[in-house]
């Protein structure tokens, strides 16, 4: 597996692994009634402004720990360690495949959003939908990024 790939699967892993776990401590907090919903909305920024930066965190760590894990694997192996990681057409244009294909399911999940609240559900609905889609883009982009360096462009 390339290191572009495993970089991908890692991305996949992480996103589902903080995702849920941060869904699963919102989910009992909500439970317990510790998450004030009397506004749903300041409920949902809240949520959301405070998932960011634990996420960007969280795949900071997860991303240092991967290198140093593929760096001394390569080493057992003998291999040389590229420092500079060299990007060319191919990998441009991987990434923009990629990027192309999670801009459209990003933006049908967007519209699948509004299209509750033409429904009448619940506001909650709105906020998981998009939410929802958005870790789905990502792990579908991740898993387009490895199909196209095990495909070919």
């Amino acid at each position: 597996m390339t290191y572009q790939e495993s970089r991908s699967l890692t991305n996949i892993i992480s996103t589902i692994t903080i995702s849920g776990v941060y869904a699963l401590i919102i989910y009992q907090r909500v439970l317990i009634g510790i998450g004030d919903t009397s506004d749903i909305f300041k409920f949902w920024a809240l949520t959301i402004l405070i998932f960011i930066p634990i996420s960007i965190v969280a795949r900071i760590l997860i991303m240092i720990i991967f290198a140093i894990i593929n760096a001394t694997i390569q080493t057992a192996k003998g291999e040389e360690i590229d420092i500079e990681e060299i990007v060319d057409e191919r990998d441009k244009l991987i990434e923009l495949k990629s990027m192309r294909i999670s801009l459209i399911i990003f933006s049908l999940g967007f519209i699948l959003a509004l299209v509750t609240q033409l429904f009448d559900t619940s506001h909650h609905m709105f906020f998981i939908t998009l939410i929802g889609f958005g870790v789905l883009t990502e792990v579908i982009s991740d898993i387009s990024t490895i199909i196209y360096y095990r495909k070919g462009v």
